[in-house]
């Protein structure tokens, strides 16, 4: 560790801030539902069911002849509506446009409910809802068009982003008629009502790299106005950047230092914070991959109780592999007497997430309790991982139970059947019991036939009954069903 200090240190002053840069979380469209003219003034949109931590969107587009503003945007499950920023434009005040969100929704809106102000004006709405974007400050860019003269190259509003992965979307209202995008537009226009010129101006677009995106459209005459705005998606921070500021570099091998150290408390995603980590934080800062390999196990223990002296009980354990990349199991130890365990052949890759199943077996060579570990020696950073095992050996039994009961007092009875079912139930099962042979009616006496039954388990409970069949081969009806628990030492 201090000679992880000391090359952490010896980086720093030289000045090496080798950094690998976060990525981002994919943005992915969820639902698009747009709404009116019709259902305008009453301004309430019905929308599906909305997901957890996604960003709502509401771009508004006004009725020709009007341009109000929006008071404002609520919906049924109290997310709070704010607009994107002065992104409201206007066209000779007779065309309005607008966008706002709710960033971090609350799950269940299924009603979104917009105000114009003055109260009454008309318009339609289109409600985005996008997963993967930034949860906090997600806006990052609003751009609008005011009255603008229409060209033969018409063009919305346009953004330009400040990160690779970005949620843009587009409103536009004609003053006459409109036709869609363009032709080699990169924006999908939204599903739209194609009830008027001012209810077919909706697009987004989901970017992959900085640069200015606006959406081309085919418009009439006159005038139009546009706004646009775009949301960052959410940042996927790398494992290895432990002080998450978008990049992996000597200060968060520093940070892991002084985690390993417990001088600070350890925070990191995937632990613990040991000199596995720091060594994996400084591959990572040097232009390595964020190796961080962990490997689970489980159950966590195993508990084999009682089992005899001679006999064997076993149980299946699971290991899977996990943190960012994968795990190579190396040897296995076990420790203390009668266990063994027995699986697939080692050196072992585990990708993440793959599991791979072992047999565990106890097998007491005499009685008393035991306990012993299985240690997995891997590359993963928790490693080595332990399992603790317990069992007691216990002295076998003869697994055989005796049955007895009155003979027939009929001189025409050639032989008795005896039937058997295993069940711990309390109460006589009624499935079909197994037949374990006869017994001839001569080999009983006066007052008691008798059978022992040798083919039992210890600590198992059985239920029997027997029959009478007489010199013609017919069999009685069943006598009383009796159980009987046979016990385990």
């Amino acid at each position: 560790m201090v000679v992880m200090r000391r090359i952490a240190l010896a980086l720093l002053v030289a000045g090496l801030f080798v950094a690998a840069p976060s990525a981002w979380a994919q943005i992915s469209l969820v639902n698009v539902t747009t709404c009116g003219p019709g259902a305008f003034p009453a301004t309430v949109c019905t929308i599906p069911s909305t997901g957890s931590g996604h960003l709502i969107v509401v771009g508004w587009s006004s009725a020709e002849g009007t341009a109000p503003t929006i008071a404002t945007i609520t919906d049924n499950a109290s997310n709070a509506y704010v607009e994107a920023s002065n992104a409201r434009a206007v066209d000779s005040s007779a065309n309005m446009v607008d966008i706002w969100y709710a960033p971090n929704s609350t799950s269940g809106a299924t009603s979104v409910s917009i105000t114009p102000n003055p109260s009454g004006n008309s318009g339609a709405a289109v409600i985005w809802e996008f997963s993967g974007v930034a949860t906090v400050s997600p806006l990052d860019q609003v751009a609008v068009l005011n009255s603008q003269p229409v060209t033969s190259t018409p063009s919305g509003a346009s953004v330009t982003t400040t990160a690779p992965v970005e949620a843009v979307v587009t409103v536009i209202a004609p003053q006459w008629w409109m036709t869609g995008l363009a032709n080699g537009s990169n924006f999908t226009q939204d599903s739209y009502l194609n009830l008027s010129y001012y209810a077919i101006g909706w697009a987004h677009l989901i970017t992959s790299s900085t640069g200015t995106y606006s959406a081309a459209w085919n418009t009439g005459a006159d005038n139009y106005t546009s706004t646009t705005a775009s949301f960052m998606a959410a940042p996927a921070y790398s494992a290895c950047d432990l002080n998450q500021d978008g990049m992996v570099n000597i200060l968060d091998v520093e940070l892991g230092i002084n985690m390993a150290l417990g001088t600070i408390s350890c925070t990191a995603q995937y632990g613990p914070c040991n000199l596995a980590l720091v060594q994996a934080v400084l591959t990572n800062a040097m232009g390595g991959a964020c190796a961080l390999p962990e490997l689970g196990a489980a159950p966590s223990s195993m508990s084999f109780g009682n089992v005899a002296v001679g006999s064997s009980s076993t149980q299946t354990m699971t290991l899977t592999g996990g943190g960012t990349s994968s795990t190579t199991i190396s040897q296995t130890t076990v420790s203390g007497t009668g266990f063994s365990i027995s699986g697939p052949s080692l050196p072992l890759t585990l990708p993440v997430g793959q599991t791979a199943s072992f047999t565990v077996t106890f097998t007491p060579a005499a009685t008393g309790s035991a306990s012993g570990n299985i240690a997995f020696v891997s590359n993963a950073l928790d490693a080595p991982v332990n399992q603790t095992l317990s069992g007691t050996g216990v002295t076998a039994v003869a697994h055989s139970v005796s049955l007895s009961w009155t003979p027939s007092t009929s001189s025409s009875i050639a032989s008795y059947n005896i039937y058997r079912i295993a069940s711990s139930s309390s109460t006589a099962p009624s499935t079909p019991y197994t037949n374990l042979g006869s017994i001839a009616a001569t080999t009983c006496s006066s007052t008691v036939c008798a059978y022992t039954d040798t083919a039992v388990t210890a600590g198992q409970s059985y239920w029997y009954y027997s029959t009478a069949v007489n010199t013609s081969s017919t069999e009685s009806g069943p006598s009383n069903i009796v159980q009987a628990v046979v016990p385990t030492s």
